[in-house]
């Protein structure tokens, strides 16, 4: 299959690149133990090395009910689940695919298949959406899962929202490619797919419009690609 074909050549691609981030995090036996737990490829590996998932485990409550919105293959689901067992958390991925390779048999996890502009959202402590609102299919959709997100956390609960910010870079363009092609070649079986993207200052505005406080943290010192995190709460 041309999409496996295509996963399989950037893994080969980009691996090498994986290797001096691994030795700085050499001492965190977590990361090891959720890369262990997906033997089969090498595509866990780049994701801790592409996307801030380390920092981002540090803004999330250690012990409470959890829900991480398209969770994909599970990658950053089992990782929380992984640094505090006193996490209770549920994954909800839409695609088929990914949503078979996320389950891991971890006690304290576990992974629904559905929509996240449809599904009923668990009343939780944490909500994540870590890189999904741009591939959403228009900005309206977005707010309404934000206003879905926000009405279904506990008291004192937070949303936690990870995106590429929009600014004129080479990360940034990078970011664009991945999203409108290479996303939609191996996971999506089509050539390309249109995102839609907010500035740090556009997702602010929005926030503030929804009457909602936030604190805004840059992640993409050492990545290949643009972060901005939004943590979110009323």
């Amino acid at each position: 299959m041309l999409s496996s074909w295509i996963l399989n050549l950037i893994n080969l691609l980009l691996l090498p690149f994986t290797g001096d981030f691994f030795k700085k995090i050499s001492g965190n036996k977590d990361v090891k133990e959720v890369v262990s737990l997906y033997p089969e490829d090498n595509f866990t590996k780049i994701r801790f090395w592409d996307a801030p998932y380390i920092e981002v485990e540090k803004m999330i409550i250690k012990s409470g009910i959890i829900t991480d919105l398209g969770c994909g293959e599970g990658i950053f689901t089992n990782f929380l689940a992984m640094s505090s067992p006193q996490r209770k958390i549920t994954g909800i991925e839409i695609d088929q695919e990914r949503f078979k390779k996320a389950d891991r048999g971890l006690k304290n996890v576990s992974f629904k298949r559905g929509d996240v502009t449809t599904i009923d959202i668990p009343k939780s402590d944490d909500i994540i959406l870590f890189h999904l609102l741009h591939h959403l299919p228009s900005y309206k959709d977005q707010e309404k899962v934000i206003k879905n997100c926000i009405s279904s956390l506990n008291e004192n609960g937070k949303l936690i929202i990870v995106e590429v910010d929009i600014k004129f870079s080479f990360k940034y363009l990078i970011s664009l490619f991945v999203d409108c092609f290479l996303v939609p070649w191996i996971f999506e079986k089509r050539f390309y797919t249109p995102v839609f993207y907010r500035s740090k200052n556009n997702w602010q505005k929005l926030f503030n419009e929804l009457n909602l406080k936030y604190r805004t943290t840059n992640l993409e010192k050492g990545k290949p690609f643009t972060h901005v995190v939004f943590e979110v709460t009323q």
